[in-house]
């Protein structure tokens, strides 16, 4: 999360802009991408936007290892001489 100034804070989640703009020390206007979604708790939001970045992190980090999985799988299988059953 980003803060651009006195109470504004912008995240990027799973492709989505996330602003939170601060009336009061309590209070804040949600918007996601550039559409206004309503107020909500100040410290709610922001504590439940950093748990959404960290489980992105954690979706992308197990989508990488799928991914090199597949690809070293893909090699193996490429490479592979099948042996004549044995009679």
């Amino acid at each position: 999360m980003i803060k651009l100034g006195e109470g504004t804070f912008v995240s990027y989640i799973l492709g989505k802009r996330i602003k939170v703009m601060a009336i009061d020390d309590q209070i804040a206007k949600l918007y996601i991408n550039d559409e206004y979604k309503g107020k909500c708790e100040l410290s709610f939001i922001i504590e439940k936007i950093h748990s959404l970045e960290y489980k992105e992190q954690d979706i992308k980090g197990l989508m990488a290892d799928e991914q090199k999985m597949y690809e070293e799988l893909s090699h193996i299988i490429k490479n592979q001489t099948i042996s004549q059953p044995y009679e």
